[in-house]
């Protein structure tokens, strides 16, 4: 499945050929939709790369995208409503509606905007595509802009007149990576809005690039190998961490993005765990999983963090690392025994339990007695 890093290298492949296409984004939701808030594809002569869900909506906005590609220019707002779709062959769970804009984007307009918007995904830096999807002057909208929360500024290259208090909202929310479509108010700042129902205000769409979603496996084990094919498959930046270079290379993880060799602590002190960070420990042994999971908790920074091992080796090794000083409160949210309780027993049920945790967490951050760490572990339930 396409990772969220990998649109944007694509954009930039199709400017740099001279070839023009049309970005279909998903701006809004109502209900049960195939995709969330912020999926989209590129539609070209050729085909498309990506996809916003499949089935008779997605062919419908294909359809107006070659549309708008043939004119040229301009941008569009589609509906998709998924609520009386039942030409399908199989009926699915969908039943809800989705708004999607398209816009066109050029070699000579758009590549350099495509090209920042890559090196941000690549090297996992914040910023976000920002587009104006609705305003009292029609040749306005489509305008975009590139909203980076670490400049001093938040700096945001446009030709919009945003006002500087909406800049700084919009640079802020770039660094919570949510997508949002956003109303400026007229006092000057920006406020979340659910419809796209025009009020007279500009509309604007916040598409925040953090780059993937990384997945760092803390040991190239046994369980590190099928663990990290799902997560490439899931669209997952992944990055295996081991001290031995027998076990962490290439040969044994092709799809890895990153294969790290160096001592744990060492490794894991490099990292930026923050909330788009999920950091597993499967290592060979509970003296490198307390490493690990020490070591996380000392640089955490919203980080999903966890391990696998029995009821009796977590709470040993949880205690001891309490013991040297590391919050109870934050020991509390270290997912362990990892994994969804799936009577997982072979090193590929086990990668399937934990992803499928991650996915959970991601999603929903949805926690029970069906994830191990709740049902035999200190982890807290949600509330």
């Amino acid at each position: 499945m396409m990772g969220p890093d990998q649109i944007w290298p694509e954009a930039v492949r199709t400017l740099e050929r001279g070839q023009k296409f049309a970005l279909a984004t998903v701006i809004n939701v109502r209900g049960s939709t195939p995709r969330e808030v912020g999926a989209k594809m590129i539609v070209r002569d050729d085909g498309q790369f990506g996809t916003i869900g499949g089935g008779c909506g997605e062919a419908e906005v294909f359809r107006k995208a070659r549309i708008l590609l043939e004119e040229g220019q301009g941008a569009r707002l589609t509906e998709v409503d998924l609520t009386g779709d039942f030409d399908q062959q199989q009926i699915g769970t969908c039943g809800g509606i989705m708004d999607v804009f398209v816009d066109i984007w050029a070699p000579g307009a758009d590549l350099e905007i495509a090209r920042r918007l890559a090196s941000a995904a690549e090297r996992n830096r914040p910023a976000a595509l920002l587009t104006l999807v609705d305003s009292s002057d029609p040749t306005q909208v489509g305008a975009r802009s590139i909203v980076e929360p670490s400049t001093a500024d938040g700096r945001l290259t446009t030709t919009l007149e945003i006002p500087r208090r909406a800049i700084a909202q919009l640079a802020a929310r770039t660094g919570d990576g949510v997508p949002a479509l956003m109303e400026i108010s007229p006092n000057g700042g920006v406020n979340p809005v659910t419809h796209v129902e025009s009020s007279g205000e500009p509309r604007l769409f916040l598409d925040p690039i953090s780059g993937a979603q990384r997945l760092v496996i803390a040991g190239a084990g046994h369980i590190a190998q099928p663990l990290a094919a799902l997560g490439s498959m899931l669209g997952f930046h992944v990055t295996v961490i081991d001290d031995r270079a027998s076990f962490a290379n290439r040969e044994r993880f092709p799809g890895a993005d990153e294969i790290v060799v160096r001592p744990f602590t060492a490794a894991i002190e490099a990292l930026t765990l923050d909330r788009h960070c999920y950091l597993v420990s499967v290592t060979r042994g509970h003296s490198f999983d307390e490493e690990v999971i020490r070591t996380a908790l000392q640089h955490w920074r919203g980080a999903f963090v966890g391990m696998i091992g029995s009821r009796r080796r977590v709470r040993a090794t949880l205690e001891r690392i309490a013991e040297g000083g590391i919050s109870v409160d934050l020991i509390d949210q270290v997912h362990a025994p990892l994994g969804m309780d799936i009577a997982a027993e072979t090193p590929e049920e086990i990668a399937v339990s934990i992803i499928g945790e991650i996915v959970r967490e991601r999603r929903s951050a949805k926690r029970d007695a069906g994830n191990l760490g709740v049902k035999i572990g200190r982890l807290k339930p949600s509330s």
